[in-house]
C-alpha cells in the first residue's frame, strides 16, 4: 500500500522506488545508501540487485544534479564480487557519468568472517553526474606550508604547497574520515543498518545548496532526510517497508522540531580537525 506524508519541507512515500522515482520533481541531489547486494535482511529479499537500483538512472534531474551512493565491498567464493557493474552501465546508459570515486574511512576494521582479509575499515561513495558542479567549501582551512611536499612537476621535482590565503573554508577531499553508526539500543534495535547522520551531512553539505531539493530513494531509517532537514533542505524520501518508513517518519518529525543544527556546517568531523 503507497502512502504520502509530508512532513514541513519533507515528503515521503511508502512504496517502490522504480515506480515512484521518475515520477518526481527534479532534486539537486540523491544522497543514499542502498541495501549491499545480500549482505542484511532489510525485509523482502532481494532477488536482483541491479533491477532494485536501476531506478536511480531515472532520477529526475538538472542539468547540475549530482547522484552520490555510498556501496560496500561483498565476498563470495574467494572473491570481491563487483556487484555495481550492471549498476554503473545502467547509469551510462541513461546519460549518467561515473564521475568520482570516494572513500569512506571509518578510522577501525571490522572482521569480515574471514580470518586470511583484512577487517574492512572502508566503503565507498560513487558519484554520478551529467555535469560538473563545484563541491561547496566548508572544510575549515589554515594558511600553512608543507615543506618537502606537494605537487610533482614534469622534471621529478615537488613543488611547496601553500593553502590558500584568505580563504577560511575549503573543499573536502576524496576521503571523508568519519566513524560509522556506533549508538547501540535506539533505532538500532529496528534496523539493522544505520546510516551515520555526520556522513549523510557531509555529502549534503559538499553537494547541495541551501534550500535545495535532496532525495533518498531507499530511506531507511531516515537518517539522510535528517540531516537534510537539520541544514535546511527539502527533503524527499522513498521507502519500501512500512516498518522503516515508519521509523523515518518519526525522526524526521522530530528534526523538523528542532532545525538549524546543521544549516552553517556538519560537526567537525575527523578530516577537518586534523586540518
Amino acid at each position: 500500500m503507497s502512502r504520502i506524508e509530508t512532513i514541513g519541507n519533507a515528503t515521503l512515500h511508502l512504496g517502490d522506488s522504480r515506480e515512484i522515482l521518475p515520477s518526481l520533481p527534479k532534486v539537486d541531489a540523491v544522497v543514499t545508501s542502498p541495501p549491499y547486494a545480500q549482505q542484511r535482511d532489510y525485509g523482502a529479499k532481494i532477488e536482483d540487485w541491479p533491477s532494485v537500483v536501476r531506478c536511480l538512472a531515472q532520477t529526475p534531474a538538472h542539468d547540475e544534479t549530482q547522484v552520490l551512493v555510498n556501496l560496500g565491498l561483498v565476498h563470495q567464493d574467494g572473491e570481491v564480487v563487483e556487484y555495481w557493474e550492471p549498476f554503473k552501465r545502467d547509469m551510462r546508459a541513461a546519460g549518467w557519468r561515473f564521475f568520482g570515486w570516494f572513500v569512506w574511512d571509518k578510522g577501525f576494521g571490522v572482521p569480515c568472517g574471514d580470518v586470511n582479509r583484512l577487517p574492512l575499515s572502508h566503503e565507498w561513495v560513487f558519484q554520478f553526474n551529467r555535469n560538473s558542479r563545484k563541491p561547496n567549501k566548508w572544510v575549515r582551512s589554515k594558511d600553512r606550508t608543507i615543506p618537502g611536499r606537494g605537487i610533482r612537476q614534469a622534471d621529478g621535482s615537488l613543488k611547496t604547497v601553500t593553502s590558500p590565503v584568505g580563504q577560511p573554508y575549503k573543499m573536502p577531499d576524496s576521503v571523508i574520515r568519519l566513524p560509522p553508526h556506533q549508538l547501540r539500543g535506539g533505532i538500532e534495535t529496528e534496523h539493522p543498518a544505520i546510516f551515520p547522520e555526520p556522513f549523510a551531512g557531509h555529502l549534503i553539505q559538499t553537494f547541495s545548496d541551501r534550500s535545495g531539493t535532496v532525495c533518498d530513494p531507499f530511506m531507511g531509517s531516515g537518517t539522510t532526510g535528517v540531516a537534510a532537514i537539520k541544514m535546511g533542505r527539502k527533503f524527499i524520501g522513498i521507502e519500501i517497508e512500512p516498518k522503516y518508513f515508519d521509523i523515518a517518519r518519526r525522526r524526521i518529525e522530530e528534526a523538523a522540531r528542532q532545525p538549524d543544527m546543521f544549516i552553517e556546517r556538519p560537526k567537525p568531523s575527523v578530516q577537518e580537525v586534523l586540518l
